[in-house]
């Protein structure tokens, strides 16, 4: 058989930068318009914004009527006497429990 070498070459095609994708700057557009839009909802009340401080608000209390049972305690008296003024003791001597 006859084998030949066979060349293979590898082309790069560089565009340089004259012309880059202009997905990014669509991108920034959008998101800009999409923040105005919602700045002009906000600040133009459609949100439901309440900044007008009129805002009255009267809560009625609940009438909370508790009735107690009635009951009839026995009347308590405490007599507590005044402590008794302590004795001087006289310390006798100790004596040995060991018999010594």
């Amino acid at each position: 058989m006859d084998e030949r070498p066979v060349e293979r070459e590898t082309v790069v095609v560089d565009s340089g930068s004259r012309g880059g994708g202009g997905g990014g700057a669509i991108a920034a557009i959008l998101v800009i318009l999409v923040i105005v839009v919602l700045a002009f909802l906000y600040f133009g009340g459609y949100f439901g914004r309440a900044d007008k401080g009129d805002v009255n608000v009267n809560v009625g209390l609940p009438n909370v009527n508790v009735s107690l049972p009635q009951v009839n305690l026995p009347p308590v008296h405490v007599e507590n006497p005044a402590p008794a003024q302590p004795q001087q003791q006289q310390q006798q001597p100790s004596t040995n429990q060991s018999g010594k």
